[in-house]
């Protein structure tokens, strides 16, 4: 008879756990405990602190380090047109570029969609880790990307996140 078992999601982790311990993905670090509540308990417990050690790294709460966003850019399965426009952003000098610019690197003619888009990859980044963001402009989620020039209207992707795309080959 299978042992019972929950399957829950953390902070952007996955964690399956029995009465003998839990397993958190995508880590793949292995918990051992005596009871389902305790493999749970212990497995979120271990999430928090991974977290909280990462944010006293950080250079401001809303950008995360360049392991951060390695672990963000490998776990949320990126799409072919966000990966086009990450590998261009990280490419273009000094990593800045339009809205346009955006989206003519995932093959789109207007900026719309690559708004749309690369917003919707910032919300993804944030939410997984944890980044502090607020919603008070039109630009919140994809400043866990890049931060916003409004003299040029152009985007420049942190360091940290080039970083990672580096590291990952995706540059």
């Amino acid at each position: 008879m299978a042992l019972k078992r929950e399957d829950i999601q953390h902070r952007g982790h996955r964690i399956i756990a029995n009465k003998t311990g839990a397993m958190v993905y995508p880590d793949k670090h292995v918990i051992e405990a005596d009871s389902l509540e305790t493999a749970l308990e212990e497995a979120k417990g271990w999430v928090d602190t991974k977290y909280q050690s990462r944010h006293k790294d950080r250079r401001k709460p809303h950008i995360g380090t360049e392991d951060d966003y390695a672990e963000a850019f490998d776990a949320l399965a990126l799409g072919a047109h966000e990966e086009a426009m990450l590998k261009a952003h990280r490419a273009a000098p000094d990593r800045k570029m339009t809205a346009l610019d955006l989206a003519k690197a995932a093959g789109w003619k207007g900026a719309g969609p690559a708004n749309i888009h690369y917003g919707n990859l910032g919300r993804r980044v944030a939410e997984y880790l944890g980044l502090n963001l607020t919603e008070e402009d039109d630009h919140a989620w994809t400043e866990a990307l890049a931060t916003f020039n409004e003299e040029t209207s152009e985007w420049q992707l942190y360091e940290e996140a080039a970083g990672a795309l580096d590291r990952m080959e995706l540059s």
